[in-house]
């Protein structure tokens, strides 16, 4: 029964790699060898794909194919979950094919890639989630018109709700030291970059004027302090003043 087995593998190993051998390019049908690179795009094996669709490229620098192949090497990396290598894939095919009908779909792309790649946790660094937003705001700039625009414009509501969440915890992380210019900051950047969050909002200027009526007590006892900072540059009653702002926004 285990002879049986291994013979039934080995006869469909056979037939896999039988399947796979190599193709050679017919120099003269450019259409026919694209579909050739393809197939393995269809069937699904992306590291075979980007080996295939780089050699038909190779051959076929000119060809009308030959744009429909990088697209193809970029879909390939994402596939393969290697974010990094497809955002710089789908950034080169843009600054290539400027005047593409599919550079929308690869700027949309690229915007994923950079999402994929950042973290949900707002503890951990968003880099890539801002440029994932840059990215999406550029698609809807470019081509407002299009599915890719309204798509880009739901995830700038995700993206822009996990920074809003990340600032906060930073933020969080300063009061809870006790370090108040740096709470204070963290808090008001939260307000002026991301008043949509009304959720947030009143944490944002609780804190925020609490803060502030700690570095202005700090700057009153020592007004050449370097812990005043973002706030250096404003009186003890300038900075007074504004906590009573973020106060009298808290109740009304």
């Amino acid at each position: 029964m285990l002879r049986q087995r291994s013979l039934i593998v080995a006869i469909f190993v056979g037939l896999f790699l039988s399947s796979c051998a190599e193709k050679e390019f017919d120099t003269n049908d450019p259409k026919k060898s694209f579909g050739m690179a393809k197939e393995p795009f269809d069937d699904g094996h992306y590291e075979e794909a980007i080996k295939k669709l780089g050699e038909f490229k190779a051959r076929f620098p000119y060809s009308q194919f030959s744009t429909e192949a990088e697209l193809l090497i970029a879909d390939s990396q994402f596939n393969l979950e290697r974010f990094q290598e497809a955002a710089a894939a789908y950034d080169t095919f843009v600054k290539l094919h400027p005047k593409h009908p599919r550079c929308d779909y690869a700027l949309y792309r690229i915007a994923e890639s950079y999402w994929e790649d950042s973290p949900e946790a707002p503890s951990r660094e968003q880099e890539y989630t801002e440029k994932a937003v840059a990215q999406w705001q550029e698609v809807i700039q470019k081509f407002p018109k299009t599915e890719f625009a309204t798509k880009a414009n739901g995830m700038i509501i995700k993206g822009r709700r996990r920074l809003a969440e990340s600032i906060q915890f930073v933020a969080r992380f300063y009061c809870k030291q006790q370090i108040w210019h740096s709470c204070a900051y963290r808090y008001t950047m939260l307000l002026d970059r991301y008043a949509d969050q009304k959720d947030l909002s009143q944490e944002a200027l609780e804190k925020a004027a609490l803060a502030l009526d700690h570095v202005a007590a700090a700057k009153e006892k020592d007004p050449s302090s370097d812990k005043n900072l973002y706030h250096r540059s404003m009186t003890a009653e300038q900075i007074r003043q504004k906590a009573a702002n973020f106060r009298r926004l808290l109740k009304g």
